[in-house]
């Protein structure tokens, strides 16, 4: 199972490249493979798998778990052949407790990975005190699967925040380990860092304009959809944070700030799959489609990011 303390570093929110065929679009294996690599390669430590980058909202119960069936096995052979492990993350969230276990029992049974990925409940958007029930249910069956919960607080998509003192009471449960905070409130997070220990519960960031400042203040790395494009620019952000180098955590987080806003400038993960040249499903359309003073905008942001030469502090 997952520790707290083996979440460190650059955990990238793998895009899920799609194709056309007959007017519908597909998975593309072979593109995903490939982004598989090409994180791998340049030394991020972890994969998130279907997740909201992941277009996990559309996919279908069967796509889902083939997803993230055939990306842990494609990860783990292509990190083995460059000598070194890569930790899998599977999402199963869902708005439904019962769902998520549905989720999670069926990942179970076709691949192994090293922790679930668990959002709030959006649209429902429980009380805390359903929040609890939700959580440790999700928990106690990682367990019975030798595996680990992180959660996933992201307020701005589900409506729904796990307060500070809900996510110390979850922290103490032995299979969550982690959290992935994007709420964006600092005194949230502050709390939750002072409140919880670093070596059962990893704090992580989930705003990827916010990396060097949560590090700084005691979190242990980040869960990042710019890292799609950005892998060894990010990964090196969170070494310098957990070698203390601070300063030049802040100044390549700041070279980094164009990159951010570009991937967040409409709808993520819509600019991604502009950047990569992918598909993308309905309800989410691609950057062509979108209305010409929008569409300007985001062109505009992904070129100025695209056309970035070099980062400080990055060999």
């Amino acid at each position: 199972m997952l520790s707290a303390r083996e979440i460190k570093g650059c955990y990238v929110a793998l895009i899920t490249p799609m194709r056309e065929v007959m007017g519908d679009w597909l998975i593309d294996f072979e593109r995903f493979y490939k982004q598989i690599e090409a994180v791998i390669d340049a030394g991020c430590p972890g994969i998130v798998i279907a997740g909201t980058t992941g277009q996990s909202a559309t996919l279908s119960h069967s796509e889902h778990i083939e997803l993230v069936t055939r990306g842990s096995v494609h990860a783990r052979v292509h990190a083995e052949k460059q000598g070194r492990q890569v930790h899998v993350i599977g999402s199963a969230g869902s708005n439904s407790t019962r769902e998520s276990v549905y989720l999670m029992q069926s990942i179970a049974r076709e691949a192994r990975v090293d922790a679930y990925l668990h959002v709030t409940g959006y649209y429902n958007n429980p009380p805390q005190e359903g929040l609890l029930r939700h959580y440790r249910t999700v928990a106690d069956e990682a367990a019975r699967h030798d595996t680990a919960v992180v959660m996933y607080n992201v307020p701005g998509r589900t409506a729904s925040n796990i307060a500070a003192e809900t996510c110390i009471e979850l922290a103490e449960h032995p299979a969550i380990i982690a959290v992935k905070e994007a709420s964006g409130d600092m005194d949230q997070v502050q709390r939750i860092l002072d409140e919880t220990d670093r070596s059962a519960f990893a704090v992580t960031s989930g705003e990827d304009h916010l990396v060097a400042e949560i590090m700084r203040r005691g979190g242990t790395g980040v869960i990042s959809a710019s890292a799609n494009r950005w892998p060894r620019e990010f990964q090196r952000l969170t070494e310098l944070a957990l070698a203390g180098e601070h300063r030049k955590a802040a100044e390549l987080q700041e070279a980094l700030m164009p990159c951010v806003k570009a991937v967040f400038c409409v709808k993520n993960p819509i600019p991604l799959h502009h950047m990569f040249g992918s598909g993308i499903r309905v309800p989410l359309v691609p950057v062509e489609e979108l209305n010409p003073e929008t569409r300007r905008h985001a062109e505009e942001a992904i070129t100025q990011a695209l056309a970035i030469q070099s980062f400080p502090h990055v060999d």
